[in-house]
């Protein structure tokens, strides 16, 4: 909901230009993200990963290896940190990263056994809890939520360029 009231005055505070954080979408976004991460943190724990570690490795569960770049991307991370993440992930044995054949200023990032099996012992157990959010919210109304998400994401947004 756009906000109303004055906006090109130049007497008007900042609460006459900005939305509530109860209504502004980006807060929003991050109580929703903040909520349902209280129940997968301790699954995460349990998984001996932390929350980025988790997403890179979902990631590359699902595309099988990608460039440090596009890892980023399609795991919502910034591209200095994934660096930082993959050398301890490098060192506890859940992926590799090699140089790139084709462009040797490229890095191609791959999960290993280890990595891919923590993902399938824990898919159940994640599975489980966001099927439970679905659930309460109602399984017709959490799929249109990410469908319309994702749409908002199309339109008003860049989707990660794949490999």
């Amino acid at each position: 909901m756009p906000v109303v009231g004055p906006q090109d005055d130049d007497t008007a505070t900042a609460s006459d230009l900005l939305a509530p954080t109860r209504q502004a979408l980006p807060f929003v976004l991050i109580r929703a993200r903040e909520m349902m991460l209280r129940e997968l943190r301790p699954m995460m724990a349990q998984a001996g990963v932390s929350e980025p570690q988790w997403r890179i490795l979902r990631v590359l569960t699902e595309r099988d290896s990608c460039s440090v770049q596009a890892l980023a991307e399609a795991a919502c991370l910034q591209a200095t940190s994934v660096s930082r993440i993959l050398q301890s992930m490098v060192e506890r044995g859940l992926v590799l990263r090699v140089q790139d054949a084709t462009n040797r200023r490229r890095q191609i990032v791959t999960v290993t056994e280890e990595g891919r099996a923590i993902i399938t012992r824990f898919a159940p157990m994640s599975r489980s809890i966001t099927d439970g959010f679905a659930t309460r919210f109602g399984l017709e109304r959490y799929a249109d939520l990410v469908a319309t998400l994702e749409e908002f994401i199309a339109q008003c947004g860049t989707e990660p360029d794949p490999d």
